[in-house]
């Protein structure tokens, strides 16, 4: 029997591209209005809560009520207000969306494409494909990561965007973001063959910041800075410049040991700071780690990606004893294959387990949080999103226990951090629209996002090829 193409995408996720279509393929196509994308008000009624919220708990049944765009009441029991969408939450788990606070887009193209040799590694890799992309290109790229995103549960995500040659990459990059409903921090650096000491584009930095300040259809997007490494001379002065445009900081620092040393070097020039997210950081040190958490700086890591590249194993059970807020990332799929932050938690959590020779050592509920509420505090949004809570908004998603991978034990979080993968995803809305109901999509034609990407791929394979 021929499984239809949706039915398949929702139960196994997006896995693979498929049928290319021909080079230079517009955005036409890639959207549709199945449900009511500017509606943003509705009941999930009768549904298990994990609000990730202290005050508020677990709730084992509860209704949640979202009017426009925000979460306005959670409760057992509650009138439902007249003309209102009930959406039936029974046997069925209901959860902050996740968030991811590191990945680079527009390397999603490239999904593992990284090789088994030296030559064909990521690094050398992602530099021969990144001289060939246009903006029109970094778009699909970004659109193509923040469907998978969607899909798989992720509402939050962030584009570290080291192809940022001009202003116009990184807003090709922002409009396709936006037209998907996404919520994302943008983070503006360079590009991979930018030369050393060629200085930080702040020129473009605040063509974009301006754009994003003035466009409302960015309303859900926000800029950062996507510093430069440790060892840049203009380090410092680069910090300063945004901060003084209000902008959040990242920054791969000691993330092998070939970098050792990079976060006490950020110290000593007095950098760290609560605005601060470092990238990696598998290779920080005791007395960094100390230094870290003293400045209140986070720290987000990217298993499958540092395990993947050979970084060593990131450092869970350090940073959670010395309470540094710690959350996840994608990074790249290049490396890593897919955009599954559920998996992300597993991993994360085993490898802390793992490393402490215990069964108890890291909960569930702690990986999690780095998925939602700590991962809201990286970005500095956590009065936005991060939990269900009234007043905040509403990015929500909801895992149906009908698949027969979810389907039976009742350890909530447990079941979400082993046992969810993204094609158990049901519902996602965010700042209170719904963009994925009864495990379908119902703003993006994922088949034709999946042909798009395919065709740009093609294009840009062929380019390389033939510069070789």
């Amino acid at each position: 029997m021929e499984i239809h193409r949706r039915e398949f995408l929702k139960k196994s996720g997006l896995v693979a591209l498929s049928g290319f279509i021909p080079a230079g393929v517009s955005t036409i196509g890639t959207f549709h209005r199945s449900k009511p994308f500017n509606s943003n008000s509705f009941v999930i009624k009768d549904a298990e809560i994990l609000s990730m919220d202290t005050t508020i708990g677990d709730l084992p049944k509860a209704s949640i009520l979202v009017e426009k765009g925000k979460i306005s009441r959670i409760d057992e029991n509650f009138e439902i207000p007249e003309g209102i969408e009930v959406i039936n939450g029974t046997d069925a788990i209901v959860l902050p969306g996740l968030i991811d606070c590191h990945w680079h887009l527009w390397t999603s193209l490239l999904r593992s494409m990284s090789g088994d040799t030296k030559e064909d590694g990521y690094f050398p890799l992602t530099e021969r494909y990144s001289k060939y992309y246009t903006p029109e290109d970094m778009g699909i790229a970004a659109r193509y990561a923040a469907a998978e995103a969607l899909f798989s549960g992720i509402t939050t995500l962030t584009d570290y965007n080291h192809n940022a040659r001009t202003p116009e990459f990184v807003l090709a990059g922002c409009e396709a973001l936006a037209e998907t409903g996404i919520r994302a921090r943008i983070e503006y650096n360079g590009y991979r063959d930018k030369p050393a000491g060629e200085p930080t584009d702040f020129t473009g930095i605040e063509v974009v910041l301006q754009e994003l300040k003035n466009n409302r259809n960015y309303e859900l997007l926000s800029l950062g800075l996507g510093s430069r490494g440790a060892g840049y001379d203009n380090l410092k002065s680069d910090w300063e410049k945004a901060r003084l445009l209000g902008m959040r900081i990242s920054i791969h620092a000691s993330s092998n040991k070939d970098q050792v040393g990079q976060i006490g070097l950020l110290h000593e020039k007095g950098l760290l700071g609560k605005d601060v997210n470092i990238i990696h950081g598998n290779a920080i040190t005791s007395g960094e780690i100390v230094m870290v958490a003293k400045a209140g700086t986070s720290i987000t890591m990217t298993p499958y990606t540092e395990m993947r590249i050979g970084y060593g194993l990131p450092r869970p059970n350090e940073l959670l004893a010395a309470g540094i807020n710690t959350s996840l990332g994608v990074d790249s799929t290049a490396l890593s294959g897919n955009a599954d932050l559920f998996s992300v938690m597993k991993l994360i959590q085993n490898i802390g387990n793992a490393k402490a020779e215990s069964e108890f050592h890291i909960s569930p509920h702690q990986v999690l949080k780095m998925a939602t509420i700590n991962a809201a505090k990286t970005l500095g949004i956590e009065d936005i999103t991060g939990s269900l809570t009234p007043g905040k908004q509403a990015d929500i998603i909801m895992l149906k226990k009908e698949d027969i991978n979810f389907s039976s034990g009742n350890r909530s979080k447990h079941l979400v951090v082993e046992a969810t993968n993204p094609g158990n995803v049901d519902f996602v809305a965010v700042n209170g629209k719904i963009l994925k109901q009864d495990g379908v999509m119902t703003h993006l034609k994922l088949d034709s996002i999946i042909d798009e990407a395919g065709s740009i791929f093609q294009k840009l394979t062929q380019m390389v090829e033939m510069d070789q």
